[in-house]
């Protein structure tokens, strides 16, 4: 068993440094160029199971990446990026409160209206569970978020021991390449 998570390709968004969350954005041209990058480094891999966050940038990579192969996109709500609440549209680099609470893993540091981070965690932990359990045979690839790639960073590798989880963050269109060595653990 191998799975593979890609984020997403650039949004306009992205380069605005504003934040997305569940606001459906669509890919710019960079971010469908990319997305073209990413389908012809994996030309080589076999997916039996491909599963793809139900926004429309994830949904669009994941349209590109497998356009000339036979699988089917299976949508997951449980990839959509967290709910980030009256921040989304909002530059993250200058917003304080934004920058400050983010990304913590207790419950009571979180920020109103923004999905806790804690909870957004179980839900990928949970879809995770689920896939591992169903499919511990075969090779997925997931297209998702940003923030889920955290959450699937988290889930396989542990918190860092800096406790910033946001270092699992990908870069648009990154590929984070989980194999038996991190799914064993969880199995």
């Amino acid at each position: 068993m191998r799975i593979l998570l890609i984020r997403h390709g650039q949004t306009d968004w992205n380069i605005q440094d504003r934040v997305q969350g569940s606001s459906d954005i669509p890919l710019n041209e960079t971010g469908i160029q990319q997305a073209y990058a990413t389908k012809d480094m994996l030309k080589e891999y076999k997916f039996d199971i491909v599963i793809s966050s139900p926004l429309i940038r994830a949904k669009q990579t994941a349209s590109i990446v497998c356009e000339d192969r036979n699988n089917i996109i299976i949508t997951d709500c449980r990839l959509a990026e967290r709910d980030f609440g009256k921040f989304e549209g909002v530059s993250y680099k200058q917003n304080m409160e934004y920058k400050k609470g983010a990304w913590s893993l207790k419950m009571d540091e979180q920020l109103s209206t923004v999905e806790a981070y804690p909870l957004f965690y179980e839900r990928v932990a949970g879809f995770l569970d689920e896939i591992l359990r169903k499919h511990c045979d075969k090779d997925i690839l997931l297209v998702a978020h940003g923030g889920v790639s955290i959450a699937v960073g988290q889930y396989f590798r542990g918190i860092p021991q800096n406790g910033r989880v946001h270092d699992y963050l990908l870069d648009n269109c990154e590929i984070a390449e989980y194999r038996e060595v991190d799914i064993n653990k969880k199995l």
